[in-house]
């Protein structure tokens, strides 16, 4: 079996690469082939040398003055543009503005790299390693492997496939223009499956750029982030740490080390989630009428739970499993909790508990305003969108506590279930906890 790791670019979205490092380490898992698209190439060719050390040391140190040199770009100090900037935002993402505004030279990045490669231990090295450019102007793509690659060459060659154009000028090697390996092929799984990988793990970085179209009956295991990893070009040690730990956090949850789909929790406690949250779940949503009573035995895979699967883009077929699970990772995600830590479901519980209760203690809850209104429902919930997502999970608990101490059915909370079937499970979750002693 030959093992491929494939790197996506991202630039200092790259850091999480490292974080998906640690853990493959912990876990044992080696590799024999490398591929990497821009900063997933520079990454790769660490990888493929098995500087760790150096790699983790360059990414909780650098910022943005070790990578380029930024100066207004010449078309920025004419015109205004903001038009272009808009114009580019599906080819460049995050880094339109940049791409249009900015000159930036790689110089300082010339500089990183001889200070942490070493291409003599790269060539000396088991690991297969190739990278991925594009040619200028035609943005072919073109597949570089290390042994096409003349002795001392290296550098240029990772340098082309990190070249931002049009914030940086294509790179000439032998006559031959060359921008970002991004703009051709950003997640090269193509490459590894060419240098012979019948087995890949992929670590995609959710970043702007083109990802070439591959069909395998190989596994391909894809690692990549539920949460943002921050601007593209702002290379920030703070940020790189909290990446690191994402990465390594996904990484783990992927080999089913912890549990979690977006935050991390110990093993075994999404099963003790559930098996706590089942019972109030099915109660509370029958007695709101979001589940009928013929439904009780099969309410996993109800209207009203499917919805909320969908938003949370979950397997339906899971949600008898998952669903406390996917509830209090929702309610944390509102909150905008640290999805860095190891959590129990209690421990991120007293978290969200204690983000929830300022909202609730409010003296006029703006979302409580508008139902007070004597104005038809349909009205109501079109005055909801621009609220406060924290505002009306806090007006949803109010309710679910209304509810559990009445007989009757709340319309309200079944019409918001289908509405904001996000907010109105996430609440669900925050009154169950408020049923325990945490």
């Amino acid at each position: 079996m030959k093992r491929a790791i494939v790197l996506a670019g991202g630039g200092a979205k790259g850091s999480y690469q490292f974080g998906f490092w640690r853990a493959i380490r912990e876990l044992g898992i080696d590799f024999q082939i490398v591929t990497g698209s821009s900063v997933g190439a520079l990454n790769g060719a660490l990888f493929a040398s098995g500087l760790y050390d150096s790699g983790l040391e360059m990414w909780n140190n650098i910022t943005t003055g070790d990578i380029v040199t930024t100066a207004p770009s010449q078309i920025s100090q004419v015109m205004d543009t903001e038009g272009i900037v808009a114009s580019l935002k599906n080819i460049f993402g995050d880094l339109s503005e940049s791409a249009v505004n900015i000159k930036m030279d790689p110089f300082p990045l010339e500089k990183l790299i001889a200070k942490y490669l070493d291409e003599k231990l790269l060539r000396e090295s088991d690991v297969e390693f190739g990278l991925m450019v594009s040619e200028y102007p035609n943005m072919k793509a073109r597949a570089v492997r290390l042994s096409e690659i003349p002795y001392g060459m290296l550098s240029d060659y990772l340098l082309a496939s990190s070249t931002v154009y049009p914030s940086m000028e294509p790179r000439d090697i032998a006559g031959i223009k060359y921008v970002d390996g991004g703009y051709s092929d950003n997640f090269p799984v193509n490459l590894a499956l060419d240098m012979g990988a019948d087995d890949i793990i992929g670590v995609n970085l959710r970043a702007t750029g083109l990802e070439a179209k591959y069909e395998t009956d190989y596994p391909v295991r894809v690692i990549r982030c539920h949460f943002d990893l921050g601007p593209t070009m702002e290379f920030i040690p703070e940020i790189a740490k909290r990446n690191l730990a994402l990465g390594y956090n996904d990484t783990m949850r992927s080999f089913g080390v912890y549990d979690g789909t977006a935050y991390t929790f110990e093993k075994g406690e999404c099963e003790k989630m559930q098996s706590e949250f089942e019972k109030y779940c099915v109660d509370m949503l029958i007695k709101c009428g979001a589940v009928g009573i013929s439904e009780k035995s099969s309410y996993s895979r109800s209207l009203a739970v499917k919805g909320f699967c969908e938003k949370r883009r979950h397997r339906l077929g899971l949600m008898g499993h998952d669903l406390a699970m996917l509830c209090i990772e929702s309610a944390a995600e509102f909150f905008l909790l640290d999805p860095t830590p190891v959590y129990t479901g209690d421990s991120l519980g007293k978290e969200i508990l204690r983000a929830c209760r300022p909202f609730e203690e409010k003296g006029k809850n703006p979302m409580a305003v508008i139902f007070s209104s004597p104005k038809p429902l349909n009205y109501k919930l079109g005055q909801l969108q621009p609220l406060d997502r924290k505002d009306v999970i806090a007006y949803l608990v109010r309710l679910f506590e209304e509810l559990r101490n009445s007989d009757s059915q709340n319309r309200d909370l079944r019409s918001l279930c289908r509405f904001m079937p996000e907010e109105f499970f996430a609440a669900l979750y925050i009154s169950f906890l408020k049923t325990k002693e945490i």
